[in-house]
């Protein structure tokens, strides 16, 4: 039996099929179901061993100084794009068209920064404005209209629920094309498979539609990276198969690679300390086993 983590789980009812006495009974059953995102599948494909951790066992992982930066520049992006749409659909002889300026742009970024909860330091909300100022002139104020902003999406696979967010989607003469804005430097490596299924997948369960393009923008560097999406029924069954061998999964054995550096579970791991410290025994999962 696969072990899950209780408080990522959720009560989902299933229609399963028992036999009884050579007779075929259907029946509703309450089982677990386990909540994944993009981040847990890609953290699985890499080590199964940190993932055993993070998500089965419930250990956390550490704050990252770019995370709030990055919060506070998607936010203002979709605060900008959102304006765009409703200036689409408003008469621009009676509202002026300052939606797409430079000043509205930084405007919206400086309420995260003026935010009490979530301030920014000085450090980042310079960095910010500098970044935000370069993604404004490369478009020399020309923006599209966005289909979707900021989309939310809910995927069943099998026992697990796929969690996740698209920023942006355009309508182009080309096709539907996915938006993803990156704060990482644009690597050499080209873009993850995995997450242009899940954006695939995400994008047609929303809307019934399939996106023919999916680009990242790279907003240090002011960079795009495009690439072809493929057919949701092809990105359905990786991301299946995925799952599957998650679900399937028993011992969770270290995987070593590049992405060991910056892992939150070194001190655990047997791969990396010659003594590794015991695992926590809070946040025990529960067993859950489904075939599928």
């Amino acid at each position: 039996m696969l072990e899950r983590r209780g408080r990522e789980s959720v009560t989902r009812k299933w229609l399963c099929t028992h036999y009884r006495a050579g007779k075929q009974k259907p029946v509703v059953v309450e089982i677990d179901t386990v909540k994944l995102s993009y981040t847990a599948l890609k953290t699985f494909q890499q080590c199964n061993f940190r993932y055993h951790l993070r998500y089965n066992r419930g250990l956390p992982s550490r704050p990252r100084p770019a995370a709030q930066s990055s919060r506070a520049l998607h936010g203002a992006l979709h605060l900008f794009h959102q304006g765009l749409q409703q200036q689409h659909v408003q008469d621009t002889a009676l509202f002026p068209p300052a939606a797409n300026s430079l000043d509205t742009l930084l405007a919206h970024f400086k309420g995260y920064y003026d935010n009490p909860l979530r301030p920014l330091t000085e450090e980042q909300y310079q960095e910010g404005r500098a970044l935000l100022m370069r993604y404004w002139e490369a478009h020399r104020g020309q923006f599209p209209t966005p289909y979707l902003l900021e989309e939310k999406f809910t995927l069943h696979v099998g026992p697990f629920v796929l969690n996740g967010r698209i920023d942006r989607v355009d309508d182009t003469p080309d096709g539907f094309e996915i938006i993803d804005y990156k704060l990482a430097q644009r690597s050499i490596i080209p873009p993850d498979p995995l997450q242009l299924d899940v954006y695939q997948l995400g994008f047609h369960a929303q809307t019934g539609e399939a996106a023919k393009k999916l680009s990242f923008y790279y907003l240090r560097t002011g960079q795009t990276e495009t690439v072809e999406a493929d057919e949701p029924a092809a990105a359905q069954s990786r991301v299946r198969t995925l799952c599957r061998d998650i679900n399937r999964e028993q011992e969770f054995r270290p995987q070593e690679g590049a992405w060991c550096t910056s892992c939150d579970f070194r001190e655990f791991c047997p791969a990396q300390s010659r003594t590794p410290r015991p695992i926590p025994a809070k946040n025990h999962a529960t067993q859950l086993g489904f075939d599928f």
